[in-house]
Formats: C-alpha cells, structure tokens, sequence
C-alpha cells in the first residue's frame, strides 16, 4: 500500500508541474528570493564571490541561511574542468577534492566528508548510499547556475548529514528570457548543451561524452577508468493563483558505462558503473513572508561492475551490485511573529541492494539481496533573532527522531540541536562573529547493513553503530581594509563523539566507533579590486583531524594556498587559478602520504560580440603528475589538456 502511495505521489508532482507549465498569470517580482545572478558582464566576472550574509525573514529555504561563512560559486566563474560539482568548488578555502577521482569525485569541507556532508539540488536532498560520499555526478555542470557552500557549526539546523556543512546546488537561471546553445572539446570529452529561458519557464538538456584519459607521468603514463557517456535535461516553472507563488521543477539524468577511477585500474581492478539514472522533481507553493509548502521525490537506479584480475590480468571474477532507491520527503515553514516554525519528512523506502557474482566466463555463481530498508525522518524546527543596536543573536532549535528498518532489525534515534549565532558589527568596516552548535549524524544504510563487494573490496558493515554527536564553535572575523580590499579570517574547532571511521583488517574494510576526534582549523583570505581590470582573491588553509590518543584520522585536508587572479575589458577575461598544496604527511589509516604539488590552470574568454562567445582554458598547465587526494586508492589527476568551447547565445 506504502509503495503505490510513494508512486502516486510521484505521478502527482508531474502533474503540479504540468499545471504550474501551464497557468498565465505573471510571475511576481519576489517569488524567487534566493541570491540571485546578475547578467553576464565580463568586467563583472571574478573567481569565487565570498558573502557575509545576515538572516533575512523571508523564507528561502528549510531552514534559512544561517552560517556566518558561506560562498556563493557561479559555474563560468571556476577554470577547473567542470565535469563535477566537486571540480567547482574545490578551488574555495576549506573545500578540498575527496575519494579516488573521476567523475565520481567527491569533496571534503574542513575535514568533512561522505556522510557528514549535505548536499541539495533546488532544494532536494540528495542521498546515495555510496560510502564514498555524494558526487552529484549525475548533474553536468553545465546544468548547474550557482553552488552555495554554508560551512559553520550551524548547518547543524540542517539535521543528520550536516554536520560539516550543507553544498547547494542550484539549476535554476536567472537570466533573461534567451536561447543559448554550447559546444565543448577537451581532447577526450565532448560536451554539447541547449538552454531555454522564458519569463515563466526554464527548460535545459546536455549530453556528454568522455574517453579514458591518461596520468601525466612523463614515460610511466598510465590510462585512467575516467570514460563517461551521459544524458541529462531540465524543466521547471513558476506562476502564481490567488496570491499563492508556486514553483515546478524535474531532472532527469541517464548514464552508462561510467569508468570509477582507482589506482587499482587497469592492472588488479576495473570498476564500472553499467547504468545510473535518476529522477527527481518537486513542487512548491509559498507565501512571501508568510509561509512556505515543498514536496519532492527522488527516484534513484545504479548498478557496479567490478572485474577482478591476476598477474597475468586475466578476469578471474566478477561482481554486479544493483542499487534503487526512493527518496519522498516534504517541508513546511511558517514565519508566526518574526519567528520561523518549520517541520519535515523525509522517507526513503524501497532501499534495495543486490549483488551477483560471475565466473571469468560470465558464468552466475551466486546471487543475494543484501539490502532491503526503509527509513523515515521526522523533525521539528524553529529560528528567531534579535537585534540590539550592532549585535545580532540568531539561535535555531532541531528535533530529529529517525527510523530504519531493515528484514527483522529495526534502529532508531533521536536528537536536538540547538545553535546561537552572536554577530557584532564594530565599526562600519569590522564584524565579529560567534557560532556555537551541537550536531549528530546517524549511521548509514551501507554502514550498518552493508556487506559485499564494493569498487573499493570487500566491505563488511556494522549494525551496532552508534549514532555520530558533536560540539563545535567558530570565530569568524571581517574586515575591509578600504573599498578594494577585503580579509575574512575564520578558525573553527569541532568535537566528534562515536566518530564512525572505516578501517581495514586481512583486505577487508569494516567500520567502528572511534570514541572521540577533535577537528580544527582556520582560513584566511583575501579579495582585492586591484583596479578596473585587476581583481585578485587568495586564501590559506590549514585542518587537522586526531582521535584523543593524538593519532590522525582519515579525510584531513592539506595546507594549502589558493589564488585566483583576473584581467578583463570589454571583450577579454583572462583567468589565472593557482594552488599550491604542502607537503602532507600526517595521515590516517586509509591514506597515503602526499608530496607538495603546484596546480594551475588558465582560461581565456573572447566575447566575439552580444550573442557570441568563445573560451580556451589549459587544465593542468604545467602537466604535474598529482592525485586528486590523499586516499590509499586515489587515481592520478589527468594530464595537461585543452578545452575549447563555445556559446551562441540569441
């Protein structure tokens, strides 16, 4: 009965859709009330823009922006080859590229990663049960209009999965009205791309295409498993009944034979992914400072090839895992008398997870269903400020039971967070701010249930895993130095309790409870407007991560200086991006040491005239042979490569 409920309500959001697609009443000014992009001005361009933001009541989201450190990161702004979300914000302070690499590469916020990072798209939450952690691969960048990184002990008002933070993603434009079509040419990948906009409907569609790349290791270059083929396309629209603003959205993203990369490949492991596909919609309706009511679904299909090989590298077996999922949630928020109230559902069910084996001649050995689960999250929450002359106190509250079903086992847990956030602003060119929050993570499926094989081996899960609980703090200082230079220095400091942590014994991975970590850290940065031409932003960043018996922990990021520097007039922007990563030999148990590398890219954009434009950028410039993290299973980073791309927009 459960499962044609979830699938009626599936079939009714594209319906909502269909009906939002065709009202004709007019748009108002504030339905959209989230930051929104200006046009395209070469001069306005720079690499990232950093915003100090304050708590505005209209309500925007589940949960409001609420931290005092976030960046807001447009996708033409970055040089980094955009075949990932991770590849457009690895560039910010704190954020870091995470796991083996491809287009399956995942990201580390300030020591954060897999499951303690939330991810949005247009408002869903996206969970995936790889215990890599989210990729978002299956979003082309080309589809993406703006990333939004809150950081801060406060994306704890987020609930389970933020506690290091919350990436939203955003497929929404904000042009004007325009057709554009895109054509991109990066030695082994090929990227075409059409984009409608019209005054109540956005409409979008991409296919791309990729081959193995190669290492750049000089003479002991090696191919790497980066070959992709996908397909993905966008509707969404807005009108407004009876004063009642309401919004449409549905992605749909089909992929196949997508090459996961590893240091394994090609010589012990080749580890493939067959299919994945996924379809997510939503429907919203909201009241400017009034009230707001989403549904959403997300409905999720992968599958793993993994072949095993000998000395010789003959396959000697294999693995294939399906994987589905669907995810159904809803939330609503109300503003009662400068307060906000909020509630959520988020029910993921049909959680399915088998796994087959086949001998070197496709013969089927065994076959079973791992995985079989439900899982339900309920949750209550409220925020509310004050103001006194130049302070501001934000505080938030959280409820979170949650609910997980497996065959006959059955966990469940509940949590309360609580958060305050203490802005002063002492002067007209200095704000000091103080965020202190508690936050919790429940285990994952994967973790707890989990065993079989995986791109990564044999992996065994826990299901006496405790749920993660943490306290943390962050001090956050802005000043401007005068109107063309700006430093924002942010320390930050967390403690974990049951820190969940993946460890391996006998070529098998297994996960535990580590009884305490400690992650802290800082970052400093810097934007200048050096003149109308010049405009430079650069940033250091320096974390560690350590259980109680001062033995480092995996996932830490390296110290690392970013820099991005900008030249443009009225045809040209010529981008330099530059990162120099330390040498990083503090490790945990699944990580291998890392030398000190150099990474630099470079772009130049010609604006042939209104409707015209052109982009050459070199990826990789001085062909540095590097891995994309410090994993014991990391892949290479490919070699220096040259994208060529186009936009004809009319």
């Amino acid at each position: 009965m459960l499962n044609y409920l979830f699938k009626l309500l599936q079939i009714g959001s594209f319906l909502l859709l269909l009906l939002a697609l065709a009202a004709s009443a007019q748009q108002p000014e504030n339905f959209l009330t989230a930051v929104t992009k200006p046009e395209f001005n070469t001069s306005d361009l720079q690499p990232t823009e950093r915003m100090l933001v304050s708590y505005s009541k209209t309500i925007k989201s589940l949960n409001d922006v609420r931290t005092s450190d976030n960046i807001l990161i447009y996708p033409e702004q970055i040089i980094n080859a955009q075949h990932t979300v991770a590849d457009l914000i690895s560039q910010s302070d704190g954020v870091n590229l995470n796991g083996q690499g491809g287009l399956f590469q995942s990201y580390n916020i300030r020591g954060f990663s897999r499951a303690r990072i939330k991810t949005e798209v247009d408002g869903i939450p996206i969970i995936t049960d790889r215990r890599a952690g989210n990729s978002v691969s299956f979003i082309p960048a080309e589809l993406i209009s703006e990333v939004y990184i809150q950081k801060g002990p406060q994306s704890t008002l987020y609930g389970s999965d933020a506690m290091g933070g919350v990436v939203s993603i955003s497929t929404q434009t904000h042009q004007n009205s325009a057709i554009s079509f895109s054509a991109q040419q990066q030695d082994n990948a090929r990227h075409i791309s059409g984009n409608f906009v019209g005054e109540q409907v956005n409409a979008s569609l991409v296919q791309r295409q990729a081959d193995n790349a190669n290492s750049a290791s000089g003479s002991n270059t090696t191919p790497l498993n980066t070959s992709y083929q996908q397909k993905a396309a966008t509707l969404s629209g807005a009108t407004n009944w009876r004063n009642i603003d309401i919004f449409a959205s549905a992605i749909l993203s089909q992929g196949s034979d997508i090459g996961k990369s590893a240091i394994t490949f090609p010589n012990k492991r080749i580890s493939n992914y067959p299919q994945d596909d996924h379809l997510l919609s939503q429907i919203e309706f909201s009241v400017a400072q009034a009230w707001k009511l989403k549904l959403y679904q997300h409905n999720q299909q992968w599958q793993t090839d993994i072949a095993r090989l000998d000395n010789k590298q003959n396959i000697t077996r294999k693995n294939l895992t399906s994987y589905q999922s669907d995810t159904f949630g809803a939330y609503a928020s109300w503003l009662v008398d400068k307060t906000v109230i909020g509630a959520e559902w988020l029910g993921r069910h049909n959680i399915e997870i088998s796994e087959q084996e086949y001998t070197a001649n496709n013969e089927l050995v065994w076959q079973k269903d791992m995985i079989n689960a439900d899982e339900d999250t309920f949750a209550i929450y409220t925020l509310h400020d004050w103001y006194f002359n130049n302070l501001t106190i934000s505080t938030g509250a959280r409820y979170d039971t949650i609910t997980l079903k497996q065959y006959q086992q059955e966990k469940s847990d509940n949590f309360l967070s609580l958060s305050t956030h203490f802005s002063y602003q002492f002067s007209p060119k200095t704000n000091l701010s103080l965020q202190v929050a508690n936050a919790f993570r429940f285990p994952t499926v994967s973790e707890l249930f989990f065993s079989g094989e995986t791109p990564r081996g044999n992996t065994q899960g826990n299901s006496e895993l405790k749920a993660e609980t943490s306290l943390g703090w962050q001090l956050s200082i802005a000043h401007n130095i005068n109107k063309n230079i700006a430093i924002t220095f942010n320390s930050y400091h967390y403690t974990i309790d049951d820190f969940i942590e993946r460890y391996t014994q006998d070529s098998v991975r297994y996960y535990r409870n580590n009884q305490k970590v400690k992650i802290q850290g800082f970052e400093l940065s810097s934007q200048w407007q050096i003149n109308q031409q010049w405009q430079s932003n650069l940033g250091f960043q320096w974390q560690q991560s350590q259980d109680e018996t001062g033995n480092t922990v995996d996932d830490g990021i390296p110290k690392a200086i970013k820099w991005a520097i900008s030249w443009q007039n009225d045809n040209i922007n010529i981008r330099q991006q530059l990162n120099y990563q330390f040498s990083k030999q503090d490790i945990g148990p699944s990580e291998i040491a890392q030398e000190s590398e150099l990474i630099w890219h470079t772009q130049l954009e010609y604006q042939v005239n209104k409707n015209l434009m052109f982009s050459l950028s070199v990826i990789n410039l001085t062909n540095n042979a590097y891995k994309s993290s410090i994993d014991e299973d990391a892949a290479y980073q490919p070699e220096r490569s040259i994208n060529v791309s186009g936009t004809w927009q009319f």
